[in-house]
């Protein structure tokens, strides 16, 4: 096995390359760190994960099921052939036949469209590793239930199919079937509106699956829905914080006599507000379009949908957008102090009222900040600001029985972040503390970022990644 060089940096100083392993720097103290221990604590996060997983929580189980198998994969292409992997998958395939019961026992209608994005998603990934282990069946199940269940219930149920929203029209709502809630465009359900469709047609590419065109229409459609927002500059949905460097903001907004997008509640918003997760997810649904222009452009010119389309227009344009957001991350959500990846300082993402629902965004961030694709249009280098944070999830780490912490940074590194960030964009809340009372929850939720840094480290072994 080719044995490579790695460095992990956790405050200023840096550790020097070494033959045949990397660095770990931490508190003053440097320990040599093989292969092999990269081994072990994948093995110890793992045995931990598998004992906090099933949380009875809907869109957490699907996000944080989703970082187990990305971290699977990136185990599978590194060490394929040792008994521990082996032992692995089989524990995975029983978590997801677990997971299929559960996600059939729920009632779609008091959920919330997103949700089913995340799940869609997962559901992919679960596939490719039921086909990759042998298990065909079971796979056909999680491609049903991402494409007939997820994938359609967000069409029908959340998917805005009239033309008359201001001043961009169509999107996706974040509400429920019921309609006790329309829910708000915010940018987490139509990202994985565009995510999911993007995934769904490049799978049935692969696997020569018929009747693929509905995906790829659903994909442009967001992908018009996001650049038409972005082209409106004056209203900061890709916020700019240097000519060339921005963000997606956690929902456009736009305040005039009969626009579609004022809302503030459904969750209750916050002025700035910005999501590292939704960053992730972007980047990701940009590299999937561009893989996929020359079906794009022939699939346009088909169905006349677009006289004035050029696929090398297009094709640049999405380059603009994935380097500027990747500009975006290494300068607002990479602490200058010690390379770490944090996510935006705002009460909304840490607070008690939604703050359930946030703080992962760092873990869903490095997820696809670690897969090849993405790496390979950003124009910057996250190798290094993934190591340190998996170096600090780890050193936090309970050492009792291997359980990650929800807070692995410095107190006065995260204020002096928090300023950082706060003369970047403008607004900052003084907030580092995941402020949830269920403790449970935080387990399920904290050993996933970390499985996201791991399985992000392990993939950059081979260059693969996801």
């Amino acid at each position: 096995m080719d044995r490579r060089n790695f460095v992990f940096l956790t405050g200023r100083s840096a550790a020097l390359l070494s033959a045949g392993g990397f660095w770990f720097s931490c508190n003053s103290t440097t320990e040599r760190v093989h292969e092999d221990q990269l081994k072990e604590w994948s093995i110890s996060a793992f045995e931990r994960f598998k004992s906090v997983w099933n949380y009875n929580d809907f869109w957490k189980r699907g996000n944080t099921f989703d970082a187990c198998l990305t971290f699977m994969s990136a185990v599978q292409n590194q060490w394929p052939d040792d008994p521990w992997v082996k032992s692995m998958q089989e524990s995975v395939k029983s978590m997801l036949e677990e997971n299929l019961v559960f996600f059939n026992s729920v009632d779609p209608a008091r959920l919330w469209a997103d949700d089913f994005g995340w799940w869609g998603i997962m559901a992919l990934n679960a596939r490719k590793f039921l086909q990759k282990i042998g298990e065909p069946e079971l796979a056909d199940k999680y491609l049903e239930l991402s494409t007939d269940l997820c994938w359609e219930y967000k069409k029908d149920t959340a998917y805005d199919h009239t033309t008359d929203a201001k001043p961009v029209p169509h999107g996706c709502r974040n509400g429920d079937a019921y309609g006790d809630s329309p829910g708000v465009k915010n940018t987490v359900t139509n990202v994985l509106l565009f995510l999911l469709s993007s995934r769904i047609y490049r799978l049935t590419l692969e696997e020569n699956i018929p009747d693929n065109e509905k995906y790829l229409d659903m994909a442009y459609r967001q992908w018009v829905w996001f650049d038409e927002w972005f082209k409106l500059e004056e209203y900061e949905f890709l916020k700019m914080i240097s000519p060339d460097k921005g963000l997606v903001q956690e929902r456009p907004m736009a305040f005039f006599d009969g626009s579609g997008y004022t809302e503030k509640v459904h969750p209750t918003w916050c002025e700035g507000w910005v999501w590292g997760g939704d960053q992730g997810m972007m980047l990701q649904s940009l590299a999937d379009m561009l893989t996929v222009k020359d079906e794009l452009g022939d699939w346009i010119a088909e169905n006349n949908l677009d006289p004035d389309f050029d696929k090398d227009v297009f094709a640049n344009r999405v380059r603009e957008l994935i380097k500027i957001i990747g500009g975006g991350i290494k300068t607002a959500l990479v602490s200058d102090i010690d390379g770490i990846i944090r996510e935006a300082p705002f009460e909304c993402s840490f607070g008690p009222e939604h703050g359930r629902d946030y703080v992962a965004g760092r873990g869903i961030l490095m997820r696809y900040l670690g897969a090849s694709e993405v790496n390979a249009l950003l124009g910057v280098d996250f190798s290094e600001n993934i190591k340190a944070t998996a170096a600090a999830i780890w050193e936090t780490r309970d050492k009792s029985n291997n359980q990650f912490q929800a807070e692995f940074t410095d107190a006065n590194n995260d204020m002096l972040y928090i300023n950082q960030f706060r003369k970047l964009w403008g607004i900052a809340d003084n907030v580092r503390v995941w402020q949830t009372p269920y403790e449970e929850e935080k387990l399920m939720v904290s050993q996933s970022i970390g499985l996201d840094a791991l399985g992000a480290v392990i993939g950059s072994l081979t260059g693969t990644g996801k």
